[in-house]
């Protein structure tokens, strides 16, 4: 499974930008300016696709479209 993929498509749903507007290395909050709004849709788009809740400190930490790539890979652990 492509995890990058994946991780740009979470994005791209929650932050309704273009998934080819989202670069493989983009720091998440320089692609899109995130609120409270944006950072509860992007959870819930992560926790429906691993199928389970994320340590929510790990997804504090997350700041590239990477990061969230790996957290998809590692299944939020």
């Amino acid at each position: 499974m492509d995890f990058l993929y994946e991780a740009k498509k979470i994005l791209s749903g929650s932050l309704f930008i273009p998934i080819e507007k989202i670069a493989d290395d983009a720091d998440i909050n320089a692609t899109h300016e995130i609120d409270s709004i944006n950072f509860a849709l992007i959870v819930v788009e992560i926790e429906d696709f691993l199928k389970t809740e994320v340590d929510p400190l790990l997804l504090l930490e997350m700041r590239t479209v990477r990061d969230l790539a790996n957290i998809l890979q590692n299944g939020g652990q």
